[in-house]
């Protein structure tokens, strides 16, 4: 009798996962192959501009209220101005932001115009749960190598991309930025090989999780 509430047991979380991760699965896998068009990019700006003017609570009125506290804020702040000099063209995005199933976390590269974007999923898909992208400034926006825009105003950023279920435009929507965690902490659930070799991909880009060296 226990070994069958056991395996009852094990069924329904199952399940309950599965619930979950469908429910991620529109930010998860659903981002098309190819960048949005010019018109669509315009679009997603001014349903983003209409966001950040008024806010939609989300869960736990995330989007509307800023959690951080003081400390989180002026380090983040002291990180931002530090880079200013060195990467001024992306200072603007950099720190981790936080949406209702992913947080976006923007680090600085030496080299001007670029910067390393780690996306850290929940639940996290296929067990690793993060994903790792390149991303270049495009004018106000950052295009990034896995066929999005970001978009910044203020304390909001702006995932723009074409879902592939309907070929349709889509803004994602993060908030509050806190200060970037140490690459190796962020990445330490990864297995050892995909760690190194993300590890290996930030450095090549010239990234970094410190201040700039004077």
């Amino acid at each position: 009798m226990r070994v069958l509430l056991m395996r009852k047991c094990r069924v329904v979380a199952l399940m309950v996962n599965l619930i979950i991760l469908a429910s991620c699965l529109p930010i998860i896998a659903q981002q098309s192959r190819r960048y949005p068009t010019e018109n669509e990019l315009q679009q997603l700006m001014n349903r983003f501009r209409n966001f950040v003017a008024s806010p939609s609570p989300g869960n736990r009125d995330l989007y509307i209220r800023d959690g951080r506290n003081e400390t989180e804020i002026q380090k983040l702040k002291a990180f931002v101005r530090a880079w200013l000099p060195v990467n001024p063209d992306v200072a603007p995005f950099l720190g981790q932001w936080t949406a209702l199933e992913v947080t976006k976390n923007i680090y600085p590269s030496t080299i001007k115009g670029k910067v390393c974007i780690i996306h850290h999923y929940v639940p996290p898909p296929n067990g690793g749960g993060i994903g790792f992208a390149q991303g270049t400034v495009s004018g106000k926006y950052i295009k990034t190598t896995t066929f999005t825009f970001l978009i910044q105003q203020g304390n909001y950023l702006g995932s723009a991309f074409i879902d592939t279920r309907n070929n349709q435009p889509v803004i994602y929507e993060y908030a509050w930025p806190r200060p970037l965690l140490d690459i190796a902490q962020l990445i330490s659930s990864l297995p050892p090989a995909d760690r190194n070799r993300l590890l290996q991909k930030f450095k090549e880009a010239g990234c970094s999780d410190t201040l700039p060296k004077s």
